[in-house]
């Protein structure tokens, strides 16, 4: 049995080519169009108050896309064009969206090239062949295909090409088709799951799980790492080569922490029908306590959590951050109202409902 209620992405890693070259060029003259786009919108706005159309932005992308001088940016697709202006116009949208709830932030920015990231295309520019490659504009690399020769029977909505500042590129690739079969389950309980800063989680029968707290595990080599760039000079080849030890030792804290919560998740959902979780204010709770909620990451977990449930079949419901959770009967659902400190753990009801 397979399930096709949501949207999801699958992501492969490009491996051994020489040519990551035309990949390199491709996303930087994508941050060039990316640059052009936000100034051809602010000199509009300075000089007539109005956000310029987004058709019109693109019919102007594409005059000055045949302008000799610009004959690099034929490199980018027409629809990958278009999925950059799509990219600005969905971050104005937020930028006005949250100005008018009062929320603190900037608009859309011009990026330094070297630091654009990815490219998406939508219908065009890209065929996954045979063997575990792609072909990408007409060049072929290759990947490992963990899934089986599945991306090239699947319906692809998008492919966006990204890299990072190892300079490793990913595909990752957004399907609506049924692509994974429904894991089992073999329990069918209940279960609430308290969130704390002593113990990862506490679960409602009883058990604890904590966290490794990988951030911890791994701050000594951050130190280091942070030390080691400090003696470089901003700029030089001792400095790249730096920068890029210290996001190693950043990104095997987030693999390794990821990794946890994929096995800890797939556990939870084989073992329970039901999974009840505290929706809570993380940021809040991180200005207050700092960095050791940041290595939990719940927030990252719930993500994870849910997106396993959809494969078992397991329910996840969010609780209300102002329910009383701590002040009702478990048994029979009295609230005691004078029960406020967090302190007391056990409390005695007048009676309980048959």
């Amino acid at each position: 049995m397979c399930y096709n209620d949501v949207m999801r992405t699958l992501t492969v890693k490009l491996y051994g080519s020489d040519d990551f070259g035309y990949l390199n060029d491709m996303i930087n003259i994508a941050g060039i169009i990316y640059n052009t786009a936000l100034t051809i919108i602010q000199d509009h706005y300075t000089e007539t108050g109005k956000l310029l159309d987004k058709y019109e932005l693109q019919k102007q992308l594409r005059g000055l896309r045949n302008v000799d001088e610009n004959h690099h940016w034929r490199y980018v697709g027409s629809q990958a064009v278009q999925e950059i202006t799509d990219r600005i116009y969905r971050a104005y949208r937020l930028f006005f969206t949250n100005r008018e709830k009062g929320v603190k932030c900037s608009p859309p920015r011009r990026r330094k090239v070297k630091k654009y990231k990815s490219v998406t295309y939508k219908q065009a520019g890209y065929r996954f062949l045979t063997g575990g490659r792609i072909s990408i504009n007409g060049h072929i690399y290759r990947y490992w295909d963990s899934y089986d020769g599945l991306l090239e029977r699947i319906k692809i909505k998008t492919v966006t090409v990204k890299r990072n500042i190892l300079g490793e590129f990913f595909v990752y690739v957004t399907t609506d088709s049924p692509v994974t079969m429904r894991e089992t389950r073999d329990g069918r309980g209940e279960v609430g799951m308290d969130f704390g800063l002593k113990m990862f989680l506490s679960l409602s029968d009883g058990s604890v799980i904590r966290s490794p707290e990988f951030f911890r595990q791994g701050v000594a080599g951050i130190r280091k790492a942070n030390r080691a760039l400090s003696r470089k000079v901003m700029g030089s080849n001792g400095y790249e080569s730096a920068l890029k030890a210290l996001y190693r030792r950043h990104q095997d804290i987030a693999n390794r922490r990821r990794d946890w919560f994929w096995k800890l998740s797939h556990e939870l959902c084989s073992r329970y029908g039901v999974i009840a979780i505290e929706d809570l204010n993380i940021k809040g709770m991180a200005r207050l306590w700092g960095r050791k909620v940041h290595d939990y990451a719940f927030s990252e977990f719930v993500e994870i959590l849910e997106w396993c449930a959809r494969k078992y079949g397991t329910r996840v419901i969010r609780i209300g951050r102002y329910y009383p959770s701590s002040q009702t009967c478990s048994v029979c659902g009295h609230v005691w109202p004078s029960t406020k400190d967090l302190s007391v753990r056990v409390f005695i009801v007048g009676f309980i409902s048959a």
